[in-house]
């Protein structure tokens, strides 16, 4: 009883780290394993040396067997996350972790005193496999914390190192599409003055500007225009473009703006061996590693907004994301 008292509450500290606007789902999984322990609790301390074998009793079995098998679905989904673990685990490369691995820890304890109350508690024998399988359930998730702490780490190094990309970085065949659209008038060419922010107005001057080069090239695309959080400010689809197109050019405008590059960039920093590999596992599907998304940046280099376009190919979503973001410059209101 102690021991499942102790990880309840240290399952409660687990919770306490973690972010409530990007996690919620993840706490609330712990919240629940919380009330499992706290049913599990008041199961023993109703003593018996003989088993019930009430209909009650028996209900109590498919409720922590229906338990003990979602948390092997969750050991498994979470493993297969992470690269294969080949040494031993060093406890404690983040905060986070090293609380799950001390969660874990007190959960091997409670299991082990689980089996010794047997001949105390009828209802032992239903709650000791799901405890048993809590431990490895926690393994997972400090181990896919560890993870996503070196991710973290290896992104926040990069960004320190190098300096948001600016507009005059781009690829010469890019340049070469903004110079053509200048020539024929379709776009204007920069303005020294730049605005701070991105709103809305401007938004719609970038969705103009790409719309018109990609129906000179036959391309139906779905064009996102985001501010420096990664929120939509305005979104358009063209006619024909493809549904899953909406998505993928969302996700392109906020992994831009998120990590301050070109998505196109990205994409070769989380190849296996490279110091972003796994990045896009660990942001519930929002960070997206393909060409198309462009960081919007002011003179001053401040981060303003981002450009997610989705419906050619890699190349050419990053060529019309980043032409648009070579002329425009927003004007101030």
């Amino acid at each position: 009883m102690a021991a499942l008292d102790e990880l309840n509450a240290q399952l409660g500290m687990v919770a306490s780290q973690l972010s409530p606007k990007d996690a919620m789902p993840q706490i609330k999984k712990y919240t629940n394993i919380q009330k499992n322990i706290m049913t599990a609790m008041s199961l023993i301390s109703t003593t018996s040396r003989k088993r019930p074998t009430s209909q009650h009793s028996t209900g109590w079995d498919d409720y922590f067997h229906d338990k003990t098998m979602a948390l092997e679905a969750e050991i498994d989904t979470t493993m297969a996350m992470i690269p294969t673990i080949s040494t031993f685990v060093t406890y404690g490369q983040s905060p986070l972790s090293a609380s799950l691995d001390l969660a874990r820890a007190v959960a091997r304890r409670a299991e082990t005193q689980l089996s010794q109350a047997a001949e105390t508690s009828g209802y032992t024998q239903s709650i000791f496999p799901y405890i048993n399988r809590l431990s490895d359930y926690l393994y997972a998730q400090a181990r896919y914390a560890d993870f996503e702490h070196r991710i973290t780490k290896a992104v926040e190094e990069t960004l320190g190192k190098v300096p948001p990309p600016g507009l005059d970085t781009l690829d010469n065949p890019i340049n070469a599409n903004v110079d053509d659209l200048v020539k024929t008038g379709k776009v204007t060419p920069p303005s020294a003055d730049i605005s701070p922010t991105l709103n809305l107005d401007h938004a719609k001057t970038i969705l103009v500007k790409i719309e018109q080069e990609s129906q000179k090239q036959g391309l139906k695309v779905v064009i996102a225009i985001a501010n420096a959080t990664g929120n939509p400010i305005a979104v358009q689809a063209m006619d024909g473009a493809l549904l899953v197109s909406y998505e993928a050019a969302t996700a392109k405008a906020y992994t831009a703006a998120a990590l301050k590059m070109p998505t196109i960039e990205l994409s070769k920093l989380v190849q296996p061996g490279q110091p972003f590999y796994g990045l896009e596992t660990i942001a519930n599907g929002k960070i997206l590693p393909i060409g198309g998304g462009i960081p919007l940046f002011n003179q001053g280099g401040q981060l303003i907004g981002a450009i997610g376009v989705s419906g050619g190919t890699a190349s050419q979503d990053h060529a019309l994301a980043a032409a648009a973001a070579q002329v425009y410059r927003p004007m101030r209101s």
